[in-house]
């Protein structure tokens, strides 16, 4: 079957002995856990960010083991585990970490609930999508800065359907001069860049007065790197590959 091999390309899912063996009636239940665990995420991830707002650790506990549970309930074994191993140790960091963790959780989870939605529905004929352009007279704006003039048409192509403008600059001082006459309502910031890195980007954006949400995407999935962009502000972080559906589902709550 089609799903077999589409779910198999999930690495997160760990199902390569599981699924081979399973029949139809076997990997119908086992789909219909997975749209369980899609339709369950969004509430739990509102829970997960309230939590961190109040810094209520046992109720950020709480919200780790469910979805610990609903991994291991779809053979996330290693997402799993980690769950395990870091709510084990949250009584004894500082809140930082935790909430170094729990961006990174969310991230991966999200990551993982988008690529479970594309394995699971059936392929449309993109030749015959009709391509909508982004609105230049888009209420809202969005500034993405990214040396990679790649990823930034990634990102313009990924939103084309999603009501805003989208401005890229390759560079910091491009992005700066660019906030002379536009005021985006959310900015995308690669961290990695050559000289005025992301996060300096950020800092100078805040002690200009902007106030937008800001988003880092970066290659590095260290846990290093997701605890400087919250320090410097990041309401998200995105690790490239960039996956379209990930970004528009992600970068639209912001809008």
């Amino acid at each position: 079957m089609d799903i077999k091999k589409r779910l198999f390309k999930i690495p997160e899912l760990n199902t390569d002995s599981s699924l081979a063996g399973m029949d139809e009636q076997q990997l119908d239940q086992y789909v219909k856990k997975l749209n369980e665990f899609i339709d369950l995420y969004p509430e739990n991830e509102k829970k997960l960010r309230a939590a961190l707002e109040k810094k209520d650790v046992d109720a950020i506990i709480n919200t780790v083991k469910f979805f610990d549970k609903m991994l291991a309930d779809i053979y996330a074994e290693d997402l799993s585990e980690e769950c395990k191993k870091h709510v084990n140790n949250f009584k004894n960091i500082s809140f930082e970490r935790i909430s170094a963790y729990v961006i990174y959780l969310l991230s991966t989870i999200a990551a993982l609930s988008i690529d479970i939605q594309v394995a699971i529905i059936v392929e449309e004929d993109k030749h015959a999508a009709d391509e909508k352009p982004v609105s230049t007279n888009a209420v809202k704006i969005i500034l993405a800065v990214d040396d990679d003039s790649f990823c930034l048409d990634v990102l313009k192509n990924a939103l084309t359907d999603v009501t805003c403008n989208v401005i890229g600059a390759t560079n910091g001082g491009t992005a700066l001069n660019i906030l002379r006459t536009h005021k985006p309502d959310l900015f995308v910031l690669d961290i990695d860049m050559p000289g005025m890195d992301g996060l300096e980007l950020a800092e100078k954006l805040r002690n200009l007065g902007h106030k937008a949400p800001i988003v880092f995407i970066t290659g590095n999935a260290d846990k290093g790197y997701v605890l400087k962009a919250i320090n410097a502000g990041g309401a998200d972080f995105i690790v490239k590959p960039i996956n379209p559906q990930n970004v528009v589902a992600r970068l639209k709550k912001f809008l």
